[in-house]
């Protein structure tokens, strides 16, 4: 085999290999990541939210500047935690419901 194709193929392959890495694991964490900015961006103190560790609340205070959040467990006791630890609202299933049938009964443009 001449070591010049030889060459070719191994960086050909190490290339193809990167390129699967990136499709298999960057891509879907970037728009993981996306989404969830997105979700919390639209955030409103006062809403009833699920933290990625489980821990249901009421936001009583959010600053993306300072990247923190206050999270009301019980009448009177307040959590502080990073605004990526925000899962979703609680509300969050019954929100894509809505917004699946207000899609669907739009009429389609011709």
């Amino acid at each position: 085999m001449d070591a010049g194709f030889a060459i070719v193929v191994f960086f050909s392959t190490v290339a193809f290999v990167f390129l699967l890495v990136w499709v298999i694991v960057v891509l879907p964490q970037n728009r993981a990541r996306k989404n969830q900015e997105q979700v919390v961006s639209d955030l409103k103190i006062g809403e009833e939210i699920v933290t990625v560790g489980g821990v249901i609340g009421k936001l009583t205070y959010l600053n993306r500047d300072e990247d923190i959040a206050r999270i009301e467990v019980a009448k009177g006791v307040e959590v502080r935690i990073i605004p990526a630890a925000i899962s979703h609202p609680l509300d969050f299933v019954q929100r894509l419901e809505r917004e699946k049938r207000a899609g669907q009964a739009k009429p389609r443009a011709k």
